[in-house]
């Protein structure tokens, strides 16, 4: 499948911050550096993370939360991301995650509070 948006996970849904997973599920390592997260499809957005350099191996996962934190790689080579918003993105099920290139390109697409796309795992 590839680079896709696995789950938006809304504030108050068992997490004590919202946050949206990105997931490399193909064969070959792919490349996030300035990849943007975010709530429109247009050029005009008021919310939009753009990723820092670095890569997703097959398998890996990064976890971009709305919130201030200290960008961080785990372990296990997952990433830990922070937008540092002041205010949640993910409010309602009819917000929509846009995961898409610098140039507008559309990667993938999820609306928020929908069931994770690899509940058990993303194996």
């Amino acid at each position: 499948m590839g680079l896709h948006i696995c789950a938006v996970v809304q504030r108050g849904s068992g997490s004590p911050r919202e946050y949206v997973e990105v997931v490399n599920d193909g064969a070959e390592p792919v490349t996030v550096t300035g990849l943007e997260l975010t709530d429109c499809p247009g050029q005009h957005h008021e919310h939009v993370y753009t990723f820092p350099q670095g890569e997703l191996e097959p398998g890996e996962t990064a976890y971009i939360y709305s919130a201030s934190g200290s960008n961080q790689r785990t372990r296990t080579g997952d990433l830990i991301l922070y937008a540092g918003l002041q205010a949640s993105v993910w409010q309602d099920d009819s917000h929509v995650a846009f995961l898409r290139h610098p140039d507008g390109q559309i990667i993938d697409t999820m609306h928020a509070g929908r069931p994770p796309r690899h509940p058990d795992g993303h194996s």
